[in-house]
């Protein structure tokens, strides 16, 4: 669609249901908090374990959302990952909230990724999808450190990353 004309390089969209998604740009503590999270990833995560920032997710053929990140089996190349594979997707989510704990969060189920969460950066908390339990859990405050269930060494508490 890029190489017709049809959508600009480097504009921010998703193919959903094989519908093309123009998503919002990203505010400022959006991006902030983006920035910091990739950070403490890069820093943390054992040589085993790859990050994708912004990266487009192949979930099928008419399906390719943009999470903001996600990590998965460094073995493997990104654009070959598929849900079962990712190991945490993370969505910031300021504007878009209704769509990322609604639309997006089906998709990733029906796709079987294994979690997902949605940092809700308006209400500061965050909601936890663990394929195979309740969809999304009770959301946890920001101040709740979280481990993610397939990366047991690892714990995030979002709020030594917020800046007020």
């Amino acid at each position: 669609m890029m190489r017709a004309g049809l959508l600009v390089e480097g504009g921010s969209f998703e193919l959903i249901d094989g519908e093309v998604i123009d998503m919002p740009s990203e505010g400022g503590d959006h991006l902030e908090l983006k920035v910091r999270l990739n950070k403490f990833f890069i820093k943390a995560l054992p040589d085993e374990v790859a990050l994708a920032p912004d990266g487009t997710l192949r979930l099928g053929e008419t399906h390719w959302p943009q999470p903001d990140l996600y990590l998965y089996p460094a073995a493997m190349r990104a654009d070959a990952v598929r849900g079962p594979d990712v190991l945490l997707l993370i969505e910031l989510s300021d504007t878009t909230f209704r769509y990322d704990i609604g639309r997006k969060a089906a998709l990733y189920a029906q796709h079987a990724v294994r979690e997902y969460w949605v940092i809700d950066l308006n209400k500061k908390e965050t909601f936890v999808h663990v394929l195979g339990a309740e969809w999304p859990r009770a959301p946890v405050g920001f101040d709740v450190p979280l481990t993610p269930t397939l990366l047991s060494g690892l714990t995030v508490r979002l709020a030594d990353f917020v800046v007020d």
